[in-house]
């Protein structure tokens, strides 16, 4: 396993967790209502992708925290802006531009841009609380989040007080959370909870977690009705709007047990069914792709559903599967003529 990350090959199992937490946001997303599927997939489709970054994540002290920096607003950052400004700029176009509104620049989405989070306030707030991200780009709050919790994550990785640091953070997140309702720009209020999944990721690799469990069922047995009964105690969330459910700090082990349980699936699988995980890994790998654009591809598969006449389940359905084929298969291509170039 450590092997692998240092030789930088790609672990199947850690782009499966990733394709099946992007099939839940495309599910979440498109509304679909099944059950215990969505409910239970939405328990770990956002933590995930947290755990999979502390799971790759080395510390290396010979590469300055400025340039770890730079490298990761390479990596998240310049895709945010681009693909924010691309939307702005569509929803200029066709909303003021065409309509003869060519000063309307549509200050509100800018400012929505700028503070990167769906809304001002915690879901459930007395009062105003308009949609910031109103430019189909609302699941992009992700991006800027995973950054600021990556760059504390480093920064905290170079203390001899790591886990102090991370504990600290973790309370006066909780602490946040208890006292206000309101999301601070960039989810600087959740970026060191958000970080504790990743201290999570690095611990499933220093300690092997995954292929221990893959050894003993019963292990896996024990972690999944924890995971459900915990779930269905903690209730619904929604980390985007600041919703928990009843307690951040049982969250936390949920969405931790959630990805691990999805990470040992994967693992199994790849033991037994090599060309799914063909698939998931083609899909993993382009998580960055889907979740920048799959609402824009939305708008237009809504529009040709309507246009035939489907109905909402097939809506929903073309809605997902197709966003995940079209994305994901652009996504591929982008990379290979970037590559080549």
């Amino acid at each position: 396993m450590r092997a692998s990350l240092q030789n930088k090959k790609r672990l199947g199992w850690l782009d499966f967790g990733k394709a099946m937490g992007i099939l839940v946001v495309l599910m979440v997303h498109a509304e679909c209502q099944l059950g215990l599927v969505t409910f239970y997939g939405g328990m770990f489709y956002m933590p995930v992708f947290f755990v999979a970054a502390g799971y790759t994540y080395q510390c290396h002290r010979n590469v300055s925290l400025c340039e770890f920096v730079k490298k990761k607003a390479k990596r998240l950052l310049i895709p945010y802006a681009g693909t924010s400004m691309f939307l702005w700029f569509f929803f200029w176009v066709k909303d003021s531009v065409l309509a003869g509104n060519l000063m309307d620049f549509k200050v509100h989405s800018l400012k929505g841009i700028l503070y990167s989070r769906n809304q001002m306030y915690a879901a459930g707030y007395i009062g105003e609380n308009p949609v910031l991200l109103d430019v189909l780009n609302a699941p992009l709050w992700f991006l800027t989040a995973m950054f600021l919790a990556c760059v504390w994550y480093d920064l905290a990785s170079r203390s001899r007080r790591k886990y102090v640091l991370l504990a600290g953070g973790l309370m006066l997140a909780v602490i946040w959370h208890g006292m206000t309702d309101l999301l601070l720009p960039w989810s600087l209020d959740a970026v060191p909870y958000f970080a504790c999944f990743m201290a999570v990721g690095e611990q499933l690799r220093e300690k092997d977690v995954i292929q221990r469990l893959l050894e003993k069922w019963y292990g896996i047995l024990v972690l999944l009705i924890l995971f459900i009964g915990l779930a269905h105690w903690n209730g619904s969330v929604n980390l985007s709007c600041g919703i928990y459910g009843r307690s951040m700090l049982v969250y936390l082990v949920i969405g931790s047990l959630g990805s691990v349980l999805v990470f040992t699936g994967g693992a199994a699988l790849e033991k037994i069914c090599e060309p799914v995980m063909k698939v998931t890994g083609w899909i993993g790998q382009e998580t960055m792709t889907v979740l920048c654009f799959h609402m824009f591809l939305f708008m237009f598969i809504k529009t040709a559903a309507n246009i035939v006449g489907l109905g909402s389940g097939v809506t929903k359905f073309c809605l997902t599967i197709g966003s995940l084929i079209v994305l994901s298969i652009g996504g591929r291509c982008c990379h290979r003529i970037v590559g080549k170039r």
